[in-house]
């Protein structure tokens, strides 16, 4: 059966044959063989329940009651703020700045990524609360950022409409049953969203993590979900060595490995990708930064993950990565339909510095720029892949994050590494507490 929503790699330019530091031509027998045991296990993880982000498109009820309650916030409230950081926030952002652009829906805004006292005053200065929701997201509800903004929000939330009105304005999206977050929105009757047990922060952008939000801003959250079910059952179908998320693995697990390139950088040609790359990198760092193997062995394992965006970056990188170290491999996102485009206008027909681009569409330019990138890399010997969409739409957002969620996965097990763990966020945590005077905390 066709997929609805494709999304494909061209990874030609991932070869020695056509970019000299990329994989040799000969290895692409082995490589697709080294594979098919990375599925298998992937499959199993997933089957078995160990693995909770495969299991996305089977919360029903989950999506059921972000739909229901957004819907109801909608109606009563004209501004969202969403409280969270790392995977309760970038996820979020990557949705709304791809898909939120019409006008429709909720204003939404950011907090509690950051305690930055300058930026919270910005935002409480533009905002009236009285007509604001709050979403406060925190799987347990002890991360200093965003409690110490939602903790503010609410006092001045408190000010402004009263102890008991300020309820309807707050939803916690937090544990079902514990922790910090879930005790505070049972003292204070605040509705709730559960995160789902099972699927870290990083992995959470299509449950209710980030589903809430996007519905708030009136994007088809039932779309996202059913493109990452496609992307999920379309890698199950598909043979190793034809699946586009595996392949992707291994090439970047073969450039780590053999050749020494450890700077990842992903390069959508689509301003409204551009907050995909940071919900990006943090997958991918915290994912496959690893001191140790499974099996407790010393590695310090990582892929440095860097966040560019075309046709910006080619004016600010690109020369590092056509004449810098060959320690890096170039991702581009190509968006194949743009949503609206335009012609450039002839106004100086005898000057050909500009009369040459008159006639063409943006989006001709852009496919140009992002072709000339590539080419330009492969003349310096530098690796490249292209991973194209469509266009931009639910389904093709949904089914791109459950494509890279997939190549982390595959990476990581590659590795022999935990993707799941991240005991180096947790080390900061307790040095941080113990500097403000945590209880049961000391450096």
């Amino acid at each position: 059966m066709p997929r609805k929503t494709p999304i494909t790699y061209d990874h030609s330019l991932m070869w020695a044959s056509r970019s000299s530091a990329g994989a040799s031509d000969g290895e692409r027998g082995a490589l697709a063989r080294s594979l098919e045991p990375v599925k298998t296990r992937l499959i199993e993880d997933w089957k078995s329940g160990r693995v909770g982000f495969f299991g996305i498109p089977e919360l029903k009820d989950d999506l059921a009651a972000v739909r229901r309650t957004a819907a109801d916030v909608a109606r009563q409230f004209t501004d969202l703020i969403v409280v969270g950081i790392g995977g309760s926030d970038l996820g979020a952002r990557a949705l709304i700045r791809a898909l939120g652009r019409e006008g429709k829906g909720m204003r939404t805004h950011f907090i509690g990524a950051n305690t930055d006292p300058e930026e919270i005053a910005l935002l409480l200065d533009r905002i009236d609360l009285r007509k604001a929701a709050v979403n406060v997201i925190s799987k347990s509800g002890d991360t200093i950022e965003p409690m110490s903004a939602f903790a503010l929000l609410r006092d001045r939330l408190v000010r402004k409409v009263g102890r008991e009105r300020h309820r309807r304005h707050v939803i916690a999206t937090t544990d079902p049953k514990t922790g910090t977050l879930r005790q505070i929105a049972d003292r204070e009757g605040y509705r709730t969203l559960p995160v789902p047990r099972g699927i870290g922060g990083r992995f959470s952008a299509l449950t209710t993590v980030g589903l809430f939000p996007a519905a708030c801003a009136s994007i088809d959250v039932a779309g996202l979900v059913a493109g990452a079910k496609e992307e999920r059952d379309a890698f199950a179908n598909t043979s190793a060595g034809a699946s586009a998320p595996l392949l992707f693995a291994g090439l970047h697990h073969d450039a780590y490995l053999r050749r020494g390139q450890r700077i990842s950088v992903l390069m959508p040609y689509a301003d409204g990708l551009k907050e995909f790359g940071s919900w990006f990198r943090q997958l991918w760092a915290e994912s496959l930064g690893k001191k140790r193997s499974r099996s407790g062995m010393v590695v310090n394992h990582g892929m440095t993950p860097v966040a560019a965006l075309g046709a910006t970056d080619q004016h600010s990188q690109l020369q590092l990565y056509n004449e810098g170290p060959v320690d890096k491999v170039v991702t581009f996102i190509e968006v194949d339909s743009f949503r609206k485009d335009f012609k450039v206008p002839n106004p100086y027909p005898d000057l050909e510095g500009v009369a040459y681009m008159a006639g063409h569409s943006f989006s001709e330019i852009i496919h140009a720029e992002r072709a000339a990138t590539a080419v330009a890399l492969s003349r310096n010997g530098r690796p490249s892949g292209t991973i194209h969409i469509p266009k931009i739409s639910p389904e093709s957002v949904g089914g791109l994050m459950c494509f890279f969620m997939l190549a982390t996965a595959a990476v990581a097990e590659l590795l022999d590494i935990d993707a799941y763990d991240q005991p180096g966020v947790e080390d900061g945590k307790k040095a941080m507490y113990a500097m403000l005077g945590r209880k049961g905390y000391s450096l």
